[in-house]
């Protein structure tokens, strides 16, 4: 498809090409009125006109940016740990990486405008809108879905380390936020087939709003049902570190001692991990690893660097004092 031009879209709206100009680059020093402005940007939108900046990003190997797409992953040392590293592999090319927080599907034509990447990476996949975009720009795309490399290696290190401790009702705690299901949703169900692989009960899952704010009244209640009666859980395997944080909070408001009476394991390894009561034992994934494997692939495109080889995630168990008892 053929990149539309500022001629293209004053033609659709019936002005000029300076008038088309004027709009786009929000001067204040001519006389427009807001039906014309109005005419100019949806004439714009319509084409998916993107202005000069992205053009020059199309004398490939000109620009010297990268840019990283994220599509509203939260905050985590995860997160952190692999946009530090991908920087600084960047950084080793000659070039720099732009991190940008994409809110919307209309997003991606308003920022080319303003930034010449050489390459896209996406920690999401694009929409096809989106890719044909990019395509018309020739600027070549890394699209990969974060939310799932390695997901079955670490709910099955959960699990197995569970298993050693003899645990075999256990309780998977998780959220409900919509936005967050993206990596809740896989990890539960990986670790509901590292459960059935093994012979054992599927696990009780339990579900509780929030991110990075969850309420450890909800936990609490969870647990006093879950421990309660002639089966109770004795462990718990957690979505991620934040909610085990809670469960661990939980579990002390509720008269369980922590490992003694319950289990608890986390995953990612968040900077606080070590500072919980008791130490939080979690799985830590390779980051770095992701990291390198991300910008081969973005170097490959870049004609930089050979073909990637498949990316293996791998993950380790961190042992702290959350499930081994003393």
């Amino acid at each position: 498809m053929q990149r539309s031009t500022s001629f293209d879209v004053a033609r659709l709206a019936g002005v000029s090409r300076a008038t088309v100009s004027y709009v786009l680059n929000g001067r204040t020093d001519q006389s427009i009125s807001e039906a014309t402005r109005q005419r100019v940007l949806q004439a714009a939108q319509q084409l998916e006109y993107v202005p000069n900046a992205a053009s020059r990003a199309l004398r490939i190997g000109s620009s010297k940016l990268v840019m990283l797409v994220n599509s509203g992953i939260p905050w985590s040392t995860n997160v952190s740990d692999l946009e530090d590293h991908l920087t600084s592999l960047v950084s080793d090319s000659g070039r720099s990486l732009v991190v940008w927080r994409r809110q919307g599907p209309q997003d991606l034509a308003r920022t080319l405008s303003n930034l010449e990447p050489a390459v896209v990476i996406s920690q999401d996949l694009l929409s096809e809108r989106e890719r044909e975009l990019l395509t018309r720009l020739h600027i070549p795309l890394v699209e990969v879905d974060i939310a799932f490399p390695g997901t079955d290696l670490p709910a099955r290190l959960q699990f197995e380390h569970l298993q050693a401790y003899g645990h075999e009702r256990i309780g998977y705690l998780t959220t409900s936020e919509p936005e967050l299901q993206r990596f809740a949703a896989p990890r539960t169900a990986a670790f509901r087939a590292a459960c059935i692989a093994l012979g054992l009960p599927e696990p009780v899952v339990g579900t509780v709003p929030g991110g990075l704010s969850v309420a450890a009244d909800d936990v609490a209640e969870l647990l006093r049902t879950w421990t309660a009666g002639e089966r109770p859980v004795t462990a718990v395997a957690c979505f991620n570190d934040v909610h085990a944080a809670v469960c661990l909070a939980a579990a002390q408001r509720v008269g369980l001692w922590v490992p003694y009476d319950l289990a608890v394991i986390g995953l990612d390894d968040d900077i606080f991990a070590p500072i919980t009561a008791p130490p939080l034992t979690t799985i830590r994934l390779d980051n770095r690893k992701f990291a390198e494997h991300l910008w081969a692939s973005a170097a490959h495109q870049l004609g930089i660097g050979p073909a990637p080889r498949p990316f293996h995630p791998s993950a380790h168990l961190v042992e702290r004092s959350s499930v081994r008892p003393d």
